[in-house]
């Protein structure tokens, strides 16, 4: 079935549940990240704030629930989150790491997709944090930003977008001219803010 012909079955039906999971990135002064994520569903309220360093790992993480099904869910699972302090986020196995710190038993399920759900869009906006500079004088075409991705140790082979058997040396070769060109460009402009 088509996505419609599913969707369309919700239709005239009451809803039973509904969640949403918002993630916020900020780029803060020294190349710093503050990362805010909020779960809110029919029973919960969580919000999660994470500062990341230049590296993308975790400095410094909090967390609050304003709604909670049950009193005691609110200690432990916000005292367990300074355990995931020097975590880097980009680096595989973090999420992996995130359970080995945080057992199961003492950890919170939400909290955890909330963690997710930021590693996650961390990954996909450090590009907006981290190559702006490049916006104005790098002039990549679509398959060109693709071919760099699957050359990328942290995008190979992570979905079919970044199958490293749909590697094509011709464009990644023009993608690697252009950044070099792009690099070039770049420290001459720099070179001329600081008065050389």
């Amino acid at each position: 079935m088509e996505y419609e012909t599913i969707q369309e079955l919700a239709k005239h039906h009451k809803q039973v549940f509904g969640r949403i999971v918002n993630c916020e990135m900020y780029q803060l002064e020294e190349g710093r990240i503050l990362a805010l994520t909020r779960m809110h569903d029919d029973f919960h309220d969580i919000r999660l704030a994470i500062v990341l360093t230049r590296e993308n790992r975790i400095e410094e993480i909090a967390g609050r629930m304003d709604r909670i099904p049950y009193p005691c869910c609110e200690t432990k699972p916000l005292e367990m989150l300074s355990v995931l302090k020097g975590i880097g986020v980009l680096e595989r196995g973090g999420l992996k790491k995130v359970k080995e710190r945080i057992p199961r038993n003492m950890g919170c399920t939400h909290i955890y997709e909330m963690i997710e759900s930021t590693f996650r869009a961390v990954f996909v906006g450090s590009y907006s944090v981290h190559g702006r500079k490049w916006d104005e004088v790098l002039d990549l075409d679509m398959e060109e930003k693709r071919q760099l991705g699957i050359q990328s140790p942290a995008l190979v082979d992570t979905c079919y977008t970044f199958n490293l058997q749909s590697a094509d040396p011709a464009a990644l070769e023009r993608a690697r001219r252009k950044v070099e060109e792009a690099r070039r460009k770049v420290k001459a402009i720099e070179a001329v803010k600081r008065g050389e």
